[in-house]
């Protein structure tokens, strides 16, 4: 077995014999072997960071016991927020009275001297076993499922405990017009962009600092024992080039959303409280977006004030892009109902103010089948969803209502006019491999 990958085992006993004795039967079955001959001998080993799978720790040793081992190495691993290494005590004889005790401490399990290879091996696995179904459990609990980082439960406990004995920085990072991609592609692609920005924060971040996802398109770091204004900026900096370049990736090279990050940030001391501190870091995240977003803020204690860094763009031309950037296709533009519903009211102001003219239509795909299953008509309702966007013009304006359904706004169209607008969708449907399975019907109406 590759040493890489063999189980670690840590034998703690004052008697060389019985360290002997062990090593060789844990060796012989694959496993890595560390001997040890004091309780101090261990905890200054996993000071030094080793972090085996399993100790085996004797009771009884002179200086040190194992119950007060065990009572040290678990204060310690408390202290700087590392899982616990499970630990097997090893007695001689029949010590019942050492066994209650080691349970009421925690320990995984006993193992009687002088050894019975099969016995020790039998508890060993089991013990690590149970320990790799617990860990997977607990990693599944607090792990995000898209994006695999930590959850919005998760992180917070985290960054609650250690911002309250670390000194840091505290981000908030919120994607600028991420909804647009949803809006715009789908929200497949707004996964996949959700998915590469959760890598490129992993990569852009050290090993040790904390990151999550607390909302849909929102995130959290904790940098412990950063304290550089001037950094954090270039970090900002540095998520926005990466986020946009693997934008294009993800869109493709005509991909015009001017997709970013906007950073919060506020630079705590230990014993700092995270409910406070993640309010101010939301006041930094909010003067971001109120000056153009694609940058970062960093809270200043002292005055209350934040200090506002971001992207090299002249205010007007970003605002007009920022604005504009719901033409950034040549296809008609799919909202979802509640913004829908928004823009269909202001359109029905505008026009019997300034006496225009608009229609809107509902499109409904009827099966020619009846047991046609739901996920396929589901699939073939967005082939047409994709057919009549790209036929209608970059001004109108559509969205999927029912299963089978899409309701359309065309601005700007005359009562003359409409129907040969319908006729273009319906004669792009005819060209498709659907055509003869079902049938596209369709209501229109004036806007008055």
């Amino acid at each position: 077995m590759n040493s890489d990958t063999a189980d670690w085992i840590v034998v703690i006993d004052d008697d060389i014999t019985n360290l002997k004795i062990a090593g060789n039967i844990l060796s012989k079955n694959g496993m890595r072997v560390t001997a040890l001959n004091s309780g101090q001998a261990l905890l200054d080993f996993i000071k030094e960071g080793n972090r085996p799978n399993l100790i085996l720790l004797d009771i009884i040793m002179p200086d040190m016991d194992g119950f007060e081992t065990y009572e040290k190495l678990r204060e310690y691993e408390d202290s700087i927020n590392i899982p616990e290494v499970p630990v097997i005590f090893l007695t001689a004889g029949d010590q019942r009275e050492f066994e209650a005790k080691g349970l009421q401490l925690g320990a995984m399990d006993f193992v009687k001297k002088p050894f019975e290879p099969s016995v020790l091996l039998h508890r060993i696995k089991n013990v690590l076993n149970h320990t790799r179904k617990i860990r997977t459990l607990s990693v599944e609990a607090s792990t995000d499922k898209l994006t695999g980082l930590l959850n919005k439960i998760s992180v917070n406990e985290y960054i609650k405990k250690i911002i309250n004995e670390n000194n840091g920085a505290l981000l908030i990072i919120d994607m600028d017009n991420f909804k647009l991609v949803n809006d715009l592609y789908g929200h497949e692609a707004g996964d996949r962009i959700l998915v590469s920005f959760s890598t490129i924060l992993k990569h852009h971040f050290r090993s040790h600092d904390i990151i999550g996802r607390i909302g849909g398109d929102e995130f959290i770091a904790f940098l412990k024992d950063m304290k550089d204004r001037d950094v954090l900026k270039r970090v900002a900096q540095g998520l926005n080039t990466k986020l946009h370049d693997a934008a294009l990736n993800v869109l493709g090279d005509d991909m015009q959303i001017p997709l970013g990050v906007s950073v919060g940030a506020i630079i705590t001391q230990k014993g700092a409280v995270y409910s406070e501190a993640f309010k101010k870091a939301d006041k930094s995240l909010y003067a971001v977006k109120q000056n153009g977003k694609h940058g970062c803020s960093v809270y200043i204690e002292e005055d209350s004030v934040v200090d506002i860094s971001r992207a090299d763009m002249k205010d007007l031309q970003k605002w007009n892009i920022i604005l504009e950037e719901r033409n950034v296709l040549n296809r008609a533009l799919m909202l979802s109902q509640d913004n829908f519903a928004n823009v269909y009211r202001y359109i029905i102001r505008y026009v019997r103010r300034y006496n225009e003219e608009a229609y809107k239509v509902l499109f409904t795909i009827v099966p020619h089948n009846e047991s046609i299953k739901e996920i396929e008509l589901t699939e073939i309702t967005e082939y047409f969803g994709e057919i009549l966007a790209n036929t209608l013009r970059s001004s109108d304006i559509m969205m999927h209502g029912a299963i089978n359904q899409y309701l359309v706004i065309l601005p700007n169209v005359a009562d003359e006019s409409i129907q040969t607008v319908i006729d273009r969708v319906l004669e792009a449907w005819k060209k498709t491999q659907y055509y003869e399975r079902m049938t596209i019907e369709y209501e229109a109406e004036a806007l008055e």
